[in-house]
C-alpha cells in the first residue's frame, strides 16, 4: 500500500507537528547577533518583536545536512512507501539542493521539487498533495499535480520599509538608497523563483491602489480557490486586505498567515503579502 510523506522546509509555514504527513526541515534566523531554529528555538510573536528592534541586522541560515538527514530518516522510519519534498524556491536558498542531495540517501522512491516561491504558495502546494494523497490519487498523478503548481505560483509583496530590502541583498543597494531619498514605495513579485521590483510609487495611497489592480488582473487570469494574505507583524494592514479581498472576492477563501519568519528577515517587519496557486 502507498503511504506518501511530504517533506519541506519552514519557509511553508507549515507547523513542526501540524500534520501527520508533512515533515518539516526548519530554517534558521539569526536576530541580534542570536541564532534560532524557526518554530522550534523561537515562534512568530517572538520572532516578529525581535525583528521590529534589530531588523535591519537580521540573517538567515540553511538547516544542516544533518537536519534533512533526520528528517527523510523519521519518514522512511514511520514506514512511508514514498517522498515528495517540496521546497522554497532553489533561486534564494539551498533546501532544494540540500533535500535533492539526501534523497540519494535514501532507498525509497522519491521526488524533489522546486517551488519557485515560498511563504503561502508553497504552503498551498503541500496542502494540495495532502488533500490529493488523502483522495487515494496515486503518487505519479501527485507529483504532476504539484509540479503544474509549480510552475507559475503567484506572490506579491509590499514591504513596509526598504532598508532590510537593502541590506539582504535582495534589492540591489543603489534602488534601495533612491528608493529610501525619494520616499518610493517599492512592490515585488516572485517571477521564475526569483524577486523582482514591478513597481516604485510615491505614496501608500497609490501603491495599495495599484497593489489592488494588480491583484484582480492576477485573479481573473489565474482564478485560485483560495487566496493568502501574509504579515510581518503587523496585523492590522493584513486585515484591511483581507477585508478588501473578501469583500471584492466573496466566492473564495481567504486565509490569513504570519509571513514565513525567513522571508520576514529579508522584506523587513511590516511587510504585507498576497498570494495563491492555480487551485
Amino acid at each position: 500500500m502507498t503511504k506518501i510523506a511530504f517533506i519541506t522546509d519552514s519557509a511553508s509555514g507549515f507547523g513542526i507537528d501540524e500534520h501527520p504527513d508533512v515533515f518539516v526541515v526548519p530554517m534558521g534566523v539569526i536576530v541580534n547577533e542570536k541564532q534560532y531554529i524557526d518554530y522550534i528555538d523561537i515562534q512568530t510573536e517572538e520572532f516578529y518583536d525581535l525583528l521590529k528592534d534589530y531588523g535591519n541586522g537580521a540573517k538567515t541560515f540553511q538547516p544542516s545536512p544533518q537536519s534533512f538527514h533526520d528528517t527523510y530518516q523519521k519518514a522512511v522510519d514511520q514506514g512511508y512507501t514514498h517522498i515528495i519534498a517540496i521546497h522554497a524556491t532553489k533561486e534564494l536558498t539551498g533546501t532544494y539542493q540540500s533535500s535533492e542531495m539526501t534523497s540519494r540517501e535514501f532507498n525509497i522512491e522519491s521526488t524533489v521539487i522546486n517551488s519557485n516561491v515560498g511563504d503561502y504558495p508553497l504552503r498551498r502546494m503541500v496542502e494540495e498533495g495532502v488533500k490529493a494523497s488523502e483522495a487515494g490519487e496515486s503518487y505519479e498523478a501527485i507529483v504532476s499535480k504539484i509540479r503544474e503548481l509549480a510552475d507559475d505560483p503567484y506572490l506579491i509583496l509590499y514591504p513596509k520599509d526598504l532598508n532590510q530590502l537593502k541590506n539582504s541583498g535582495r534589492v540591489s543597494r543603489s534602488q534601495g538608497i533612491i528608493a529610501g531619498l525619494l520616499n518610493i514605495q517599492l512592490i515585488i513579485e516572485f517571477e521564475g523563483g526569483k524577486l523582482y521590483p514591478i513597481e516604485k510609487i510615491r505614496s501608500k495611497k497609490k501603491a495599495l491602489k495599484f497593489i489592488h489592480e494588480h491583484i484582480a488582473e492576477e485573479i481573473a487570469q489565474d482564478n485560485p480557490s483560495r487566496i493568502g494574505v501574509s504579515y510581518a507583524g503587523e496585523e492590522e494592514e493584513a486585515d484591511l486586505m483581507v477585508a478588501w479581498l473578501n469583500e471584492q472576492y466573496p466566492d473564495k477563501t481567504i486565509d490569513k498567515y504570519p509571513l514565513v519568519h525567513v522571508a520576514g528577515v529579508h522584506t523587513g517587519y511590516g511587510t504585507i503579502a498576497v498570494g495563491w496557486v492555480r487551485a
